[in-house]
């Protein structure tokens, strides 16, 4: 039988370099991976698809206490998809994501927060399944990559307002696929990776003001591949890594009409960037620096970072120099960021750089050379969720408290939050004066995740709304207040005293 570490442990001990903590021993059943995938915060609780060892792969939800399976969408096998780098999307009140009821092959359901989820686009009947591994919400509709098995795997639409499903695209001919992926959204139009019948895999671009798919750039002109990867949109650009006969894999700059090659690392042929998975996060803006896995040729894959002011390229840190360290899976987390790397000590560990001192390991979470592979990093509230390996417990949900996040508020939340009195001996009240309308959710908490006040999702309008926090019966401490939007995402939060 495996240890488990409860959820009431969470905020326990928070400190300025707090250390990860598993969440829960999902599978219990000897060193069993639970594999917990497709992080995704909606409402009040951080959705997710593992495997506990008895109902198989399903849709299950963290509430800041406990793990539970809220919906068991094949009871004979696996309902859920499995695959690593992915998100649910939601629409309104809906969630969406791949599932299999045992009928249905793998299609696309939604869920409403309780019951079981519904099919809502069965792109091929029967039990074959059209298998779609990525789901994107863009202008209120769905946009996914699906086989009909009759035109391969193509972009394919769902309208929940009509509750129709369309495929859009036959860009590789026939029974042939494109195999469509990394989906973002960017200047009123869909980008994503496709294979073409003359281009091979290239950036490609669909408008919905139009209905039309466009070739976006030919980065290896021809039928070569440049295969872009890691499609970030950083300050009104698009940025990529792209690979070609003459520079082999770079980072490129698109700006919606031309593209410019950026970096060349190694001064040759050979790969500068590094190549990631597909919806891997592989790029990342931080404190105005493009962060990236680059390799001169002589470091192995470090961390390095462009410059976009003057385009200047440079390592920022050999954190194995002895070979790859293969720095990815970047989340800028308490003004940090957080990645997994790999030392040539410790394995694969998650690893932290606050922009100024050297990176630091954040804890050997799988002990010795055993690498934990942290990956699929989510914050959902204030605290960093990802999914990490042991000998001992195999594939698990794991949670790191940064108290940095605790007091902290998002730029882009165009509100003021006021605590008043604090500290405060009875009552105390949150003013939160709002430009614009806003769905939120408040929670209050004591430092070990007790719920003092859960006031769940509800549309504010602009304007003052003011908050009470009852404390009559709380004993003196510190309290946790806690704003964040319709899908987890942090808005503010801050610390009330009861005196």
């Amino acid at each position: 039988m495996k240890s488990t570490l409860l959820g009431s442990l969470l905020l326990a001990g928070v400190c300025a370099q707090a250390q990860p903590v598993m969440v829960s021993d999902f599978n219990r059943i000897d060193s069993s991976s639970s594999n917990p995938c497709w992080l995704t915060g909606y409402y009040n609780k951080l959705l997710f698809f593992a495997d506990n060892g008895i109902n198989g792969n399903e849709l299950c939800a963290f509430n800041d206490t406990a793990i539970a399976v809220v919906a068991d969408l094949n009871p004979i096998s696996a309902g859920g998809p499995s695959s690593s780098f992915r998100k649910m999307a939601q629409v309104k009140n809906d969630i969406y994501f791949p599932g299999d009821n045992g009928n249905t092959g793998m299609e696309l359901y939604k869920w409403s927060g309780s019951g079981q989820p519904t099919l809502v686009a069965e792109v091929r009947a029967g039990a074959s399944g059209s298998d779609p591994d990525e789901v994107i919400a863009f202008n209120d509709k769905l946009y996914f990559n699906a086989n009909d098995g009759i035109n391969g795997n193509e972009l394919w639409t769902y309208d929940p307002a009509t509750n129709t499903a369309q495929r859009l695209t036959d860009l590789a001919n026939g029974t042939n696929s494109s195999n469509p992926h990394d989906f973002v959204a960017y200047k009123g139009k869909l980008y994503f990776v496709a294979t073409g019948s003359s281009t091979g895999i290239e950036l490609y671009c669909y408008d919905p003001a139009t209905n039309a798919t466009t070739l976006a750039t030919d980065i290896y002109t021809g039928i070569g591949s440049s295969n872009p990867q890691a499609l970030t949109v950083i300050n009104d650009k698009l940025y990529l890594t792209a690979s070609t006969f003459t520079y082999g894999r770079e980072l490129y700059m698109f700006d919606g009409k031309s593209i410019v090659r950026l970096t060349n690392v190694d001064n040759g042929a050979n790969d500068g960037a590094a190549a990631v998975a597909n919806g891997q996060t592989g790029i990342i803006n931080y404190k105005n620096m493009i962060l990236f896995s680059g390799n001169s040729g002589l470091s192995g894959n470090q961390l390095y970072q462009y410059n976009p002011t003057n385009g200047v390229t440079s390592m920022v840190f050999m954190m194995n120099p002895l070979g790859n360290s293969d720095p990815s899976n970047f989340k800028e987390y308490a003004g940090k960021l957080f990645f997994s790397a790999d030392d040539g000590v410790h394995g694969n560990e998650l690893w932290a750089y606050d922009g100024k001192l050297q990176p630091y390991m954040v804890g050997d979470i799988d002990s010795g050379m055993n690498a934990s592979s942290p990956m699929d990093m989510t914050q959902y509230g204030t605290h960093l969720y990802f999914s990490a390996s042991t000998t001992a417990s195999g594939r698990e949900l794991y949670v790191l408290l940064d108290s940095a996040a605790l007091s902290v508020q998002n730029v882009k939340f165009n509100a003021s939050v006021k605590v008043y009195p604090n500290p405060a001996t009875s009552e105390t009240h949150i003013a939160i004066e709002l430009q614009h309308d806003q769905a939120m959710v408040v929670l209050i908490t004591d430092i070990t995740g007790k719920e003092i006040l859960n006031i769940p999702v509800k549309n504010y309008t602009s304007g003052e709304h003011i908050i009470d926090v009852p404390l009559q019966q709380a004993t003196p401490g510190i309290y946790i207040y806690r704003i964040a939007d319709n899908s987890g995402k942090m808005l503010a939060a801050g610390k009330i005293q009861k005196q």
